[in-house]
This record gives C-alpha cells, sequence and structure tokens, in this order.
C-alpha cells in the first residue's frame, strides 16, 4: 500500500555554497537554514504546506483529467468516442465494455485518490497537536482536509463503489500504518455513505463561503454534498442540500460560450474548480486532442493523433439556437485545402460522429499541449439541475422543477419548457438526463448520470455493446487487490 499511504516525512531544507578553490572546499556543504521537523509540525504554515500537498495530490488536472473525465467519463457513453493515436488501443476496452481489473487507467484513478486521503490523514493527525492557534483555525485546517479527503473518497465510489476506509491512529507506527493499508476491507455502502457525509457536513459547517473556489470552502462543500446526496437517490437531503447551496452568493455566467475560456475562468458560477496554470503541472491537455486532422491553429498549440469525437445523434439533441450548440465544430477547411469538409453528416446525410467539442476555448497562449483553461467540477447550473432532478422524483412534474430547467436553458437560449408538457415523472426525468447531456458535454458527468437515470447498460447494447448489468462499475485494480488480501473485487470480475 506504499503507492497511497503517505507516510509523514518532513526532510531539512539545505542551501549550500559550492566553491572551486579546491577539492577540500568542493566537497564541503556551508547550511545557511534548515528547518526543525518538529518545529516545522507545531507551526500552522508547516500544517499549510501539508494541506497544500492533499490538495495537489487530489487535483484533476493534466491527463488524470483527460483519464476521468472523457476515457471513464464519456467514452463508454452516448455521448463522446477516440479514434487514432497510441492512445486508441488502450481506450477501445473501455469503448466496447472489454476493461478488466487489469485496464491500467483503474489503478492509476485509485493510486492518486488514496494518495489525497493519505495527505489528507496526515493533517488531521498533525492539526490536534498545534500550539498557540484559536481553535477556529484548527476547525478550518481540519474542514478542509475532511473536503479533500471526502471528494476523494466520493470520487472512488463513482468508479468502483465502496472503498477501504483508511484511518490511521494517532502514535502508529510505519510498520502500522503499512499493516492498515494491507489489510483493510472494503467498507459497506451504508458505512461509506456515513463516512462521507459526516466528513462533507463537517466542512460545510466549519468552513465560511470566503476564499477561492480551488479550494473547499461552505459553498464547495454543500455542492459536493447534493452531487453525493443525488447519485444516491437520497432525493430530499439532495433537494435541501441544493436549496442552500442556491441561496449562497453564485450566479450563472452570462455567455456560456465564453464560460470554459481562459477569459471566462474568474467568474461566479464556478462553485469549485480546478486551476490550471501554464509553466506547471496544473495544465488542461483536452484541446489537443479535440482539434480535426489539419485543422488550422495557431504555431504555438499543437494537434494530437488521438482524437476525441462527438456522435452525430448527441449534437443533434440540441435546437438550432442553443448557444451551447456553438461550441462544437461541424466542419472546417483544412490547412492548404479549399474544399470544406463535414464531421456531422455526409453528402448522403449519413452520420459520420466526427463532431469536435471546443468547449474549452483554446487557449491563446497556450504553450503545445498545455492550456491554461480552469476545469470546472461543481457550477451552479449543475446544483440548479440537481434541485429539478430531486423534486420531481419527490413530486413529479412540479412548476418548481421547470423554473429551475429553464433559468439554465434561458441562458443558452434554448425554448423554455411548461409543466403542461410532461404528463408524468418519468416523462420529466427523460428531460432532465437529456439537459443534462446537453449543458455538461466535455466536463466528465454523463456516466454517473446514465446509471442514476438507469439507461447506462441499455444505451451500450442499444450500441451494438455487449455491455453486461454488473459494468455499472468498474473493477478495483488487480494491483490493489494483490496488496490487500481482504480487499474484495466487485462482482462480476
Amino acid at each position: 500500500m506504499k503507492r497511497y499511504i503517505n507516510r509523514i516525512r518532513i526532510f531539512a531544507i539545505t542551501a549550500f555554497a559550492i566553491t572551486t578553490l579546491s577539492c577540500e572546499d568542493f566537497l564541503q556543504e556551508e547550511v545557511f537554514t534548515q528547518y526543525d521537523p518538529n518545529a516545522f509540525l507545531q507551526d500552522q504554515s508547516g500544517v499549510d504546506a501539508l494541506l497544500t500537498g492533499a490538495y495537489s495530490a487530489m487535483n484533476v488536472t493534466g491527463y488524470f483529467s483527460r483519464d476521468n473525465t472523457f476515457i471513464l467519463g464519456e467514452f463508454p457513453t452516448d455521448m463522446t468516442w477516440e479514434t487514432g493515436g497510441g492512445l486508441n488501443r488502450l481506450v477501445v476496452p473501455i469503448m466496447q465494455f472489454n476493461w478488466d481489473p487489469t485496464t491500467s487507467f483503474f489503478n492509476g484513478q485509485y493510486g492518486n485518490f488514496y494518495q489525497a486521503i493519505a495527505r489528507a490523514n496526515n493533517v488531521l493527525l498533525v492539526v490536534n497537536s498545534l500550539s498557540d492557534i484559536d481553535q477556529n483555525t484548527v476547525d478550518k485546517i481540519e474542514a478542509e482536509a475532511r473536503f479533500v479527503r471526502s471528494f476523494s473518497y466520493y470520487m472512488l465510489h463513482n468508479l468502483f463503489g465502496p472503498t477501504p476506509i483508511i484511518e490511521i491512529p494517532e502514535g502508529a507506527s510505519l510498520d502500522e500504518i503499512e499493516a492498515i493499508g494491507k489489510e483493510t476491507p472494503r467498507a459497506t455502502e451504508e458505512e461509506y455513505r456515513a463516512y462521507v457525509e459526516a466528513d462533507l457536513l463537517f466542512a460545510a459547517e466549519k468552513l465560511s463561503t470566503e476564499g477561492f473556489s480551488s479550494r473547499g470552502n461552505k459553498g464547495s462543500a454543500l455542492g459536493l454534498l447534493t452531487k453525493f446526496y443525488l447519485n444516491n437517490k437520497e432525493w430530499q437531503k439532495a433537494a435541501d442540500a441544493a436549496q442552500q447551496v442556491l441561496a449562497l452568493d453564485y450566479s450563472l455566467y452570462n455567455d456560456y460560450t465564453k464560460l470554459f475560456s481562459v477569459e471566462g475562468e474568474n467568474n461566479n458560477e464556478y462553485i469549485f474548480r480546478f486551476e490550471c496554470l501554464l509553466g506547471s503541472n496544473q495544465i488542461n491537455v483536452y484541446m489537443p486532442h479535440a482539434f480535426p486532422p489539419n485543422y488550422p491553429i495557431q504555431n504555438n498549440w499543437i494537434n494530437f493523433g488521438a482524437m476525441f469525437r462527438t456522435y452525430t445523434s448527441f449534437y443533434e439533441t440540441f435546437e438550432e439556437q442553443d448557444l451551447r450548440r456553438q461550441l462544437f465544430v461541424t466542419e472546417y477547411v483544412p490547412i492548404g485545402a479549399t474544399e470544406t469538409v463535414r464531421l456531422d453528416r455526409d453528402a448522403q446525410g449519413n452520420e459520420l460522429d466526427d463532431i469536435r467539442s471546443f468547449k474549452y476555448v483554446p487557449d491563446p497562449d497556450a504553450i503545445g499541449q498545455a492550456n491554461g483553461n480552469d476545469i470546472p467540477y461543481i457550477r451552479l447550473a449543475d446544483i440548479i439541475l440537481a434541485r429539478a432532478e430531486a423534486l420531481n422524483e419527490l413530486n413529479g412534474p412540479n412548476q418548481v422543477s421547470i423554473d429551475l430547467i429553464n433559468e439554465v436553458r434561458n441562458r443558452a437560449q434554448a425554448t423554455p419548457i411548461d409543466l403542461t408538457d410532461f404528463s408524468t415523472k418519468d416523462a420529466l426525468r427523460d428531460f432532465i438526463l437529456a439537459e443534462r447531456g446537453r449543458e455538461f458535454f466535455s466536463e466528465g458527468f454523463r456516466r454517473e448520470d446514465l446509471i442514476r437515470h438507469g439507461s447506462f447498460i441499455q444505451q451500450a447494447i442499444d450500441r451494438g455493446i455487449a455491455a453486461e448489468a454488473h459494468q455499472v462499475l468498474y473493477p478495483i485494480p488487480q494491483d490493489q487487490i494483490d496488496n490487500n488480501p481482504n480487499l474484495e473485487q466487485n462482482s462480476g470480475y
């Protein structure tokens, strides 16, 4: 379990000067600064550094984001697929539902999120030993650590179902920590839900609405709690948590076409986002996968051979005037050509399934594959539609749900819907699922939405794929099973 049980090690930070007067002088190190590890952990700045490390491990950016959002979140759905490049060999099993416990993407997701959990647990072990720091500050640090931990468990649950809940007792030795990692069985569904819910409720209570949307605060804790309740079909709790978010100071960004651009990323719709910065290891690598062959790009951009394509049938669910439709490329003139290439349908009207999502508007200052577009994970539109869905499940078609859906559709200039359009709960449920697809394409929610609505497997079968019921969950990675004999595999694998 070494890959995801992070041991608390604070290294001395040293700087030294090397002279070249003689061999003896060359081998001597002059230490300018050195921090006592014990003192480091007793200082708030030291704990803040540990907390920053926990956020860093949880950060769903770069190729980790690509794998989570597109490969695992959209490629097995009716929305997006991939061809070309070296990536194709790896993702075909995902698109065809031929994955198994050795599929590489699973272990990467499992390991990264458990690393974040381990680092969050480190913070919690240390925070109560701080001296001369007021209780409010201690509570805030603990709340942020518990937000990181609950987010990581939430993501793991979406992929694999309940996994082991790792808790390290105070004073545990390194051998004991190792043993906990190698022996802890999976939690039950009830244990898992109670644990994540307790973390998020604590974070929502102790954190304020202040702070950046790239850190845990009251809004992001309540937003994640809304999504957690929604996916677990706890409808009343989902509706209530969503209402608490709606009462906070968030608003829909006025121009959907710029919402995901670098220009529009500092907006009040993003409740929780992963910040992407050029020159750092937190970047957005989506756009090189979206450009069609020989697409006219800037000299500082790059076009990958592995291309992410949108199904024509999904694109055509948008009304023509819907602003969200503008973020797809359906035709273009390749470099050096004069004829327009169509990506939606050929001259005979056949679906080409080659439409490209430009939702993340290419960063004009991108450096090769690295774009600086922030990646939102919770935004206000998600919470609005979550409350609409929960209220429909509780009460059937109702005016509040209709009004909430129309808030999202009005921003996109789509035709408003009317309560009389829906005679049954099932009819409005189906519309909400379709609307979530139109609102959240390229954001990685399609798989979990289809699962919640009970259509994930059937949609795959309708596309000619031999999907089976147990594949609503991915398998626990084989490396983790080998490492922990008490870790039970998901049924069917």
